[in-house]
């Protein structure tokens, strides 16, 4: 429970920092979809979307997860007019992240190498700056005219920083059309308890011989045909034991994950956001909303049975969910998995529910 209470806290102080702006950068956005593409098997081991934190507070009856990815690339300072001869090595993994998970005890590390195509200050941006080169160029501001009264004066300033706006989300907008991004990643699990005496049960067997839980390979591709509707899939290579147990063996899963979402309620139209000037629609594009979406997930083991975590041999979830996006930090999934699982010896399904709290953040500078 300390450990826990350590991890959200420690999270939380560094949510803060981000966004009372004590922590800068200038690579921190992106266009894709922060949903967690692995929401259930591979949760702990999911490098989740592209911005600069994403921390994650999970509930089930089955388990608890506390998580954070963190791309500490985009804090550095980037120029979108840097040709390739001068990347630096910041720009050419700005999109690699850092995944740090705490699962029923298990506690998880990785790092993943990331490609964002609607990241601007990324190594393959050609497009994205062919597109930032043919924004029209704002009129620069003229001072008060003679006989102008304040208000008048007030209003000319309002207009021309709303066409400013609607300049930038078109622009967002065409950068978002047929977006892609992918990573590749590999995360070490750890049991609870990493060294010390050896502990043995009655029957003289070591019960804390190892270290290491899983060893695990995935990558992960997500496709948004435009701004509301993002396609995800992946693949995962685990070799996991079964428990800390003297004589337990490394077995082999093969794992696949699928997913689509599609924006169907926004809070304020876009209109609104616009009139109004706010300020995570005008720089990050972000817009309150709700996603509806599916997510497919498959694991299988192959090896001994005798060593099967959970006697589990092959298992599928299927997980309609909501995507409750207020704010940048205030977000949370409700999703309703559907679990098949076939054991060693019966094949059962079950229904369940869990609530997952999200916050994620990109710089507020620009």
């Amino acid at each position: 429970m300390i450990k826990k209470l350590l991890f959200i806290s420690c999270v939380l102080t560094n949510a803060l920092m981000l966004a009372q702006g004590d922590i800068k950068g200038s690579s921190s956005f992106s266009m894709m979809s922060s949903s967690m593409p692995k929401p259930e098997l591979f949760d702990e081991i999911s490098f989740g979307g592209f911005d600069l934190i994403s921390a994650s507070l999970k509930y089930s009856k089955d388990n608890t997860l506390q998580k954070i990815v963190f791309s500490p690339f985009k804090l550095v300072k980037t120029d979108i007019n840097d040709t390739l001869d001068k990347l630096k090595i910041s720009q050419i993994f700005i999109d690699s992240k850092i995944n740090f998970a705490q699962k029923d005890g298990i506690s998880t590390f990785g790092i993943a190498l990331g490609f964002d195509s609607t990241n601007p200050f990324g190594p393959f941006r050609s497009r994205i700056k062919s597109k930032f080169d043919s924004m029209p160029i704002a009129e620069a501001e003229r001072e008060q005219n003679e006989g102008e009264t304040k208000a008048q004066y007030e209003q000319y300033k309002a207009e021309r920083q709303k066409i400013i706006d609607q300049q930038r989300i078109n622009y967002f907008k065409d950068i978002a059309k047929n977006g892609v991004a992918f990573n590749i990643g590999y995360n070490v699990s750890f049991f609870e308890i990493l060294g010390g005496d050896k502990v043995l049960n009655d029957e003289g067997i070591i019960t804390n011989k190892y270290a290491v839980k899983a060893y695990s390979l995935s990558s992960d591709i997500s496709y948004s045909l435009y701004y509301d509707l993002i396609f995800t899939g992946g693949v995962a290579y685990q070799r996991k034991r079964k428990s800390a147990e003297e004589n337990q063996k490394l077995i082999n899963y093969y794992g696949l994950n699928a997913s689509v979402s599609f924006r169907a309620i926004k809070f304020l139209s876009e209109d609104e956001l616009l009139n109004k000037s706010d300020q995570n629609y005008v720089k990050d594009f972000f817009i309150p909303s709700i996603l509806i979406g599916v997510s497919f997930e498959y694991l299988k083991a192959n090896g001994d049975m005798l060593y099967y975590e959970n006697d589990i041999k092959k298992q599928t979830i299927t997980m309609p969910f909501l995507d409750f996006k207020i704010s940048p930090t205030n977000q949370f999934r409700l999703g309703f998995p559907i679990k098949r699982y076939q054991s060693v010896s019966e094949t059962q399904i079950g229904l369940g529910t869990f609530v997952q709290y999200n916050i994620s953040l990109a710089d507020k500078s620009k």
